[in-house]
């Protein structure tokens, strides 16, 4: 992160707005030498939430990004994913839910891909699930999940035959300290979304009696313990 050009854009937006150093402290809760610390790009002296509050005043997003001197850190990642996505299916299959692993559709424009698409045919119940090595922008994610809750039940009605009693929603993601951390930030927006969490999800998934929606974190032992199961994947694009 280039605390430089983090500080430039603080102060440029701060004048902008037409704001003392001293009215943003206050607004973000903390001391005005912070704030004019983290003007001058002195980031190496604050925590990341002094300055995370001071950009949420001035309404600046700051990005924390990491790049792997020793290979493809996006590589890596995406085992995680990849992990993720195998303990989910797995969990299901012995549930007895029909998965479909990246079921990607086209409707009418409307583009998109669910990483886990699963039906229970006892209860007819359908399941979304989203799968989350790290959390990073929270509102895509959101409006992404909501798409795929108006489209996704259509076609999957139109080309399996299923017809939904119920409709689950799940976000399952890597359970570290900084996903945990969001997701306890923005707890009353995921009270909303997603509401469950385990071992209630975890009963639901044996036997879904209602729609849900809810969060699933991940441990480590969980994704060295997860069986290997082959899976069926879905089309990669629907008319």
């Amino acid at each position: 992160m280039d605390g430089r050009r983090v500080g430039r854009v603080l102060r440029a937006v701060r004048l902008h707005k037409r704001l003392r150093q001293r009215d943003v402290a206050v607004a973000a809760g903390v001391s005005q030498s912070m704030v004019s610390r983290a003007e001058h790009g002195r980031l190496d002296e604050l925590s990341f939430g002094a300055v995370d509050a001071v950009a949420s005043v001035l309404d600046v997003t700051v990005y924390i990004d990491a790049r792997w001197d020793d290979g493809d850190a996006d590589r890596l990642i995406d085992r995680a994913h990849a992990r993720i996505v195998e303990l989910v299916v797995s969990t299901l299959t012995e549930s007895g839910w029909e998965t479909v692993v990246e079921y990607g559709f086209n409707h009418y424009g409307d583009r998109g891909s669910v990483d886990v698409l699963a039906w229970h045919a006892e209860s007819r119940t359908l399941l979304i699930v989203e799968v989350k090595s790290r959390l990073t922008d929270l509102q895509a994610t959101f409006t992404s999940f909501a798409r795929k809750l108006r489209i996704v039940p259509k076609l999957v009605q139109r080309d399996h035959g299923w017809d939904p009693r119920f409709l689950g929603r799940l976000m399952v993601m890597d359970g570290t300290t900084a996903n945990r951390s969001i997701v306890g930030k923005h707890a009353a927006t995921f009270a909303t979304l997603f509401p469950e969490r385990m071992p209630a999800v975890g009963t639901w998934l044996r036997r879904p009696d209602r729609s849900l929606g809810g969060v699933w974190f991940v441990s480590n032992i969980h994704r060295a313990n997860a069986k290997r199961v082959r899976h069926r994947r879905g089309p990669s694009t629907r008319a």
